[in-house]
């Protein structure tokens, strides 16, 4: 059987919708649904499930876990041979995702600015079919969100405690998530290479930095520093450092009175102009117009009856 991974993008959050059981007669199939929003999640007890996606065949075995993908044809390539029973999550996300032969890195879809440091960019990884792991753990928690799914629908009208069961199907979703994901497969070379060319740029963002200066400090030509970038970030690391030294500059400019030229020479450019219209090109307004508009923004402090400032 060929292997294939669910990679999925953890910025934002993937989100729980609903949950049920159900078993299946002999001769029945499954639905079949076209443009199906969400993912689907099945958790085998017994029988075997003969479950299309598109063109291609599977048959899931009791004790095994499946996932289907959103917006793909479902169907069943064969009716029901033996009773069969299985429980089925639902869950969508709006980030990115995509099934391929080996877990793959994916990009996040929410932009997190360079200066978020600890921000991680995680990827979800499910096999999309295999063995239930710890099945008694996993059986045990998938029937508490059944549970907590069906208290919410029978308490449909408490808008107070359908919040609360909302937050709990929420957290049992992801701590299963946790028990039957595929561990994070070993960085390559080009990715920790990439990754140690990030910081250095970040801790080096006010300086002269050269393909051949980076090209030398991490051993490598300076032609790779840019694939490796691309390959891992998807940008170059001359997009990575204006990117980077713009978002600095915006934190001058919002915290301190400095010149915009001397604002511009703190963040690595020696050329006012070639910083404006950096500047410009990627906020959409120049340096001053960005001050202005963001510290006009601000809250004004509040002010009493004889003129003083209350801190």
């Amino acid at each position: 059987m060929t292997k294939h991974f669910l990679s999925i993008s953890c910025l934002p959050t993937p989100t729980y919708i609903q949950s049920g059981h159900v078993v299946f007669s002999p001769g029945e199939r499954h639905p079949n649904r076209k443009n199906f929003q969400f993912f689907v999640m099945m958790f085998m007890q017994r029988g075997k499930l003969y479950i299309a996606e598109d063109d291609t065949q599977y048959t899931v075995h009791a004790g095994e876990m499946f996932v289907l993908q959103p917006q793909v044809h479902h169907y069943s390539w064969k009716p029901m041979d033996e009773t069969t029973e299985y429980y089925w999550i639902h869950f969508a996300t709006t980030g990115n995702y995509v099934q391929a032969g080996e877990p793959k890195q994916v990009q996040s879809l929410i932009p997190v600015p360079a200066i978020h440091y600890y921000t991680s960019m995680v990827t979800l990884f499910l096999q999309k079919q295999q063995p239930i792991p710890n099945e008694k753990t996993v059986f045990s928690m998938i029937k508490k969100i059944f549970a907590n799914s069906r208290r919410a629908n029978e308490n449909h009208s408490d808008t107070t405690q359908n919040s609360i069961e909302f937050w709990k199907a929420q957290q049992l979703f992801i701590d299963l998530l946790q028990q039957v994901q595929v561990q994070t497969p070993p960085e390559s070379p080009t990715v920790v290479i990439a990754n140690k060319i990030q910081r250095y740029i970040e801790d080096h963002y006010d300086e002269k930095i050269t393909y051949e200066e980076l090209g030398k400090q991490f051993h490598i030509h300076p032609n790779s520093v840019s694939i490796y970038m691309k390959k891992t970030f998807g940008i170059t690391p001359n997009m990575l450092l204006t990117k980077y030294r713009l978002e600095e500059a915006t934190k001058y400019l919002l915290l301190t009175s400095d010149q915009v030229s001397k604002i511009a020479t703190r963040v690595g450019y020696q050329n006012i102009y070639y910083f404006s219209m950096a500047f410009k090109k990627h906020y959409g307004m120049s340096p001053s117009q960005y001050r202005k508009k963001y510290i006009s923004l601000k809250p004004s402090t509040p002010v009493n009856s004889h003129g003083t400032q209350f801190l």
